[in-house]
């Protein structure tokens, strides 16, 4: 890829910053002996309008941002100054991937500067297939990109992990190309705060430096045929907890593929405790992180109540006043004629037990959902997927009160708008 010399202005004391913006020190934050504050009301503004290079004559416009969750990194030169890590086709490119972008305000964003327009992208195309020296499997052979870029808080800063979408199309041999993925959870490391990442790797399971690290029970069929299948849009988080361990979690969701067991539309969680190498991935399943990261059981850790149809872009913050964490997802319900969708909320004071509460509607988030997108013969349409929060001041995977939500708007296999929304979280009985 070609270097970026567009961006106006340099990410300033970017590896100062990183190690600024780690994660909260101490496990699930308090609120003293009468507990954590009691949330009142959770709503969102009426969506906001970004500047970003998405315009048609540019040939190098970001063509499908964001493909995933979007990664808020501070950069120390202001409160409203983030490295922004997210997942989009470059025009100029072959296909999709993770880009770097930067913001001084949270409403204009550019290429980020010294950085590729693409920093990491999948072996081929996702229509295609690779027969190179006979392997037809790359775990993500036809998708690679972002769900969530986190510093590694055991490492000098500038060490960022990336948990990424790896999505393969080619099942079988010789491979035949579908659209329905097989997906699993990909794990890469960059020493140079995610300028360069490790290249594509021609074999099944990747290799120490590109591979994946979470895998659906079921192993894809070595024919086509099944429907999205394994697990998928992941976010991460990472946390230290009272026993002084940090560990990196992973939200993300369970797809049958129409194999067994069915899926249940709950979101799940893994964890990895950090420190060592390779990285050990545990799921949780039925009240503890018990089986292994690929291949292994899982279970939701969300509640039904509330959300009572399918919990889907699950993400992960610690609110600092709250003093709690926020778990946000989409949550989509209905029948196929009149479906809708709306973010939802829960808090928990504790990672190591997911003792989440009871899901919460989040005001002024609900719109319809429409299947398949228009035009198209797959897909949905909604106001709404990947909801990113952040909050200006805030260190990075950490919320207050106040802050915005960064989305797509629109199909998301198709036509889409990168917004924003305000939030505000009102405290009290």
């Amino acid at each position: 890829m070609s270097p970026n010399g567009k961006a106006k202005a340099a990410v300033v004391c970017l590896s100062v910053a990183i190690l600024l913006a780690l994660v909260r020190c101490g496990g699930g934050g308090g609120g003293g002996s009468s507990g954590p504050p009691t949330i009142s009301s959770f709503a969102v503004s009426t969506d906001l309008t970004l500047m970003y290079p998405n315009t048609l004559t540019d040939p190098n416009h970001l063509v499908d941002l964001p493909d995933e969750h979007s990664t808020f990194i501070p950069t120390g030169a202001g409160p409203n100054s983030y490295l922004v890590f997210s997942a989009s086709k470059v025009a100029s490119g072959p296909t999709g991937g993770a880009v770097v972008l930067q913001t001084s305000d949270l409403q204009t964003f550019a290429f980020a500067s010294g950085y590729n327009y693409q920093v990491f992208v999948p072996p081929v195309a996702i229509n295609l297939c690779n027969n190179t020296n006979d392997v037809t499997s790359e775990f993500d052979e036809n998708y690679a990109a972002p769900g969530s870029v986190v510093q590694d808080p055991t490492l000098p800063a500038g060490n960022l992990i990336m948990l990424y979408e790896a999505e393969n199309h080619c099942p079988g041999t010789p491979a035949a190309n579908q659209q329905p993925f097989y997906a699993t959870v990909g794990f890469a490391r960059s020493a140079d705060n995610g300028k360069t990442w490790p290249s594509p790797v021609n074999l099944i399971e990747g290799d120490s430096t590109r591979h994946p690290v979470l895998k659906s029970v079921n192993a894809q069929p070595s024919t086509g045929g099944y429907t999205a299948m394994g697990n998928a849009i992941p976010s991460a988080f990472v946390d230290k907890n009272a026993a002084g361990d940090y560990y990196l979690y992973v939200v993300y969701d369970y797809f049958d593929g129409g194999a067994m067991p069915t899926t249940d539309g709950l979101l799940r969680v893994a964890r990895a405790k950090l420190g060592t190498d390779p990285l050990v991935f545990q799921k949780w399943y039925n009240g503890s992180f018990g089986q292994p990261g690929l291949g292994g059981s899982d279970s939701g850790v969300l509640q039904k109540t509330g959300c009572t149809g399918r919990q889907d872009n699950g993400e992960i913050s610690y609110n600092d006043d709250l003093g709690q964490y926020l778990f946000a997802f989409v949550c989509e319900s209905g029948p196929t004629e009149s479906r809708v969708g709306a973010w939802y909320y829960s808090t928990a004071t504790s990672l190591d037990a997911q003792d989440w509460t009871a899901p919460q509607l989040i005001q002024g988030s609900q719109f319809a959902v429409t299947r398949p997108c228009p035009t198209l013969s797959a897909g949905g349409q909604f106001d709404g997927w990947y909801p990113s929060f952040v909050s200006p001041g805030a260190a990075a995977g950490h919320t207050k009160l106040t802050g915005l939500a960064f989305f797509m708007s629109g199909c998301n296999i198709g036509s889409r708008q990168f917004m924003s929304r305000t939030f505000t979280i009102t405290t009290g009985s």
